[in-house]
């Protein structure tokens, strides 16, 4: 059992609708330059270009092709060794391993993982993968019962 997530991978259709903008934009530019018989100057070129690649761009992160991928990753990993978390292509990867974890508390969008050392690692979803969180939890729970864990919903948060 597995659950992967890529937290780059979204589409959109205000991102893919705003990138055919800036073509329709380009289009009518150029058309306004012909009609009134007037050439291009440097800051036109520049602008066509820009437009050109903001266009590009806004439209492959709207088909969900993300621009970040050229730096790194960003995921949710659930399997039965390990729970990872990269939240972003410049944070650093959080690996838990089940057999580390004594017990498992959750919220919404909050987990509290208590290793046998009694040290915790808190794990945020907040901002993170809001569209996941059922299935995140189903996971953990269904996992963590499996590994024989105790997990339970949490009273109140606890300052650490």
């Amino acid at each position: 059992m597995k659950f992967e997530k890529d937290l780059l991978v979204q589409k959109s259709t205000t991102k893919t609708i705003i990138g055919i903008l800036h073509f329709v934009l380009i289009i009518l530019w150029i058309g306004s330059k012909f009609y009134i018989e007037e050439g291009f100057n440097d800051f036109d070129l520049f602008y066509l270009i820009g437009l050109f690649l903001l266009g590009s761009l806004f439209i492959l992160e709207g088909r969900g092709i993300p621009f970040a991928k050229i730096f790194g990753k960003a995921f949710i990993l659930i399997d039965e060794e390990r729970i990872s978390v990269k939240r972003s292509v410049f944070n650093k990867e959080q690996i838990i391993f089940w057999d580390e974890i004594k017990q498992i508390e959750y919220k919404p969008n909050y987990f509290l993982f208590t290793k046998h050392d009694d040290s915790q690692m808190p794990f945020k979803l907040r901002h993170l993968a809001f569209r996941f969180n059922r299935e995140i939890l189903d996971f953990i729970k269904v996992i963590g019962k499996n590994k024989g864990l105790s997990v339970r919903r949490m009273i109140e948060f606890k300052k650490k």
